[in-house]
């Protein structure tokens, strides 16, 4: 989803607004993992999981409908502009490609690879450490998951 979400503001925005809008959709992700965190634990609470499973499906279908939507924009632009994209072979994927990116980038690849290999599980595990290990409440687990995501937002 990421994927297809960055080919989608690649093709809107360039240049600095580029940057931005790239910037803008990962927080509003980030910030999106926050809610959940906050409101999942609440909702359970209140009303069961199967009322929160349910607004989770809720929310699914809704996403989907606004992807079809962006969709339909998106191919409405392109045929209003006239855009139809061809690939010549300089643009396509070679494996022999990869030997010409420099060392500073294979050791950024390596950096984020690490680090997303570290952080993503101990993010999905920790509302449930917090709970059994440090006597957390669901509520209160729920709200302390968000954080490391709150704070990669900004």
């Amino acid at each position: 989803m990421s994927v297809a979400q960055s080919a989608i503001v690649s093709n809107w925005f360039k240049g600095k607004e580029l940057s931005f809008a790239f910037g803008l959709t990962l927080c509003v992700a980030r910030l999106g993992s926050v809610l959940n965190g906050v409101t999942i634990s609440r909702m359970v609470e209140s009303n069961g999981l199967g009322f929160a499973l349910y607004m989770g499906f809720i929310v699914c279908v809704i996403s989907l409908i606004c992807a079809f939507c962006l969709a339909g924009i998106d191919f409405y632009a392109d045929k209003k502009d006239g855009k139809t994209v061809v690939l010549s072979d300089e643009d396509k994927f070679k494996w022999r490609d990869l030997k010409e990116f420099s060392l500073n980038f294979w050791l950024i690849v390596a950096s984020c690879v690490f680090v997303y290999m570290s952080i993503f599980p101990y993010i999905q595990n920790a509302e449930g450490l917090m709970e059994q290990k440090f006597a957390f409440t669901p509520t209160a687990a729920g709200t302390w998951y968000g954080t490391p995501y709150f704070m990669s937002a900004f």
